[in-house]
């Protein structure tokens, strides 16, 4: 018979919150599969009350291999948490067969999507905003609490939402999420990630660079403005059409020399 649902919000959500200590029991052969039990444990418990014997089976499933992207493991938790309740405990086998393929099949696309999002945009972008306050307030240290504070707020802020969005998605409509994988441009927002990236090291170079300590003026007005905008997006258009970033630098740099010397 399948097993009747006995999970609450509150219950899925002190399991996301364990999955804070994922990472904590890495091992080399199994990697994240003891943190990952770890989180899964108080539901499988009301999931098997009164069945110590299914109860045990699950906890011997859950300590084979596992290993994801952190922040996207709270989908694999998810999903599992409802296949072992919608599952029939009638065929065990069959039962233990379908929720290791479906764990083995989600951990390879949440961990490629996670390590782009993450830590090759959202990541650099939260350094980003910290570098540039750190330099704004030349490396006081105001500017250095100031820095950590937005750093930790721009990195956090999407990680707690992606998190507990995906975790609640993935238990209650879990057949709608791989949809809905599907459809997001992930590559689409990674580009807009780094168009964004730029912006905001350009805001932060010409507040910099206009502060009246440098006693550097714009002597061309609206021209300066005029020609500003057009390097920004002459770049965000390079970068789109994945030119070398070493070539748009270099390229950015002797235009900067040469305009140097003819003004």
């Amino acid at each position: 018979m399948a097993q009747n649902k006995r999970i609450g919000t509150l219950s899925l959500i002190w399991s996301g919150i364990k999955l804070n200590f994922l990472q904590s029991a890495w091992n080399f052969e199994r990697l994240q599969n003891v943190g990952f039990l770890f989180s899964i444990h108080n539901m499988l418990r009301k999931i098997y009350s009164g069945d110590e014997a299914g109860k045990l089976a699950a906890i011997k499933r859950h300590m084979t291999f596992f290993n994801t992207h952190i922040f996207f493991s709270s989908a694999a938790l998810g999903v599992m948490t409802r296949m072992e309740e919608d599952l029939s405990n009638d065929d065990a086998k069959l039962k233990e067969t379908e929720i290791d393929n479906t764990k083995m099949g989600i951990m390879g696309p949440l961990a490629a999507i996670g390590d782009a999002l993450f830590w090759s945009g959202i990541r650099p972008l939260a350094l980003l905003f910290g570098a540039g306050i750190v330099w704004m307030t030349d490396f006081s240290f105001k500017g250095w609490i100031q820095a950590s504070a937005v750093s930790l707020v721009v990195y956090n802020l999407p990680r707690f939402i992606i998190k507990y969005y995906l975790l609640l998605k993935s238990y209650y409509k879990y057949k709608e999420l791989f949809v809905l994988i599907q459809k997001v441009k992930f590559q689409d927002i990674m580009k807009s990630l780094k168009a964004a990236g730029m912006g905001i090291l350009g805001v932060f170079m010409a507040v910099y660079l206009t502060r009246p300590e440098l006693h550097i003026t714009l002597k061309g007005g609206v021209l300066d403005i005029v020609l500003v905008i057009a390097a920004f997006l002459i770049i965000t258009w390079a970068l789109r059409s994945k030119k070398s970033v070493s070539n748009i630098f270099l390229g950015v740099l002797v235009i900067s020399v040469l305009i140097s010397y003819l003004t």
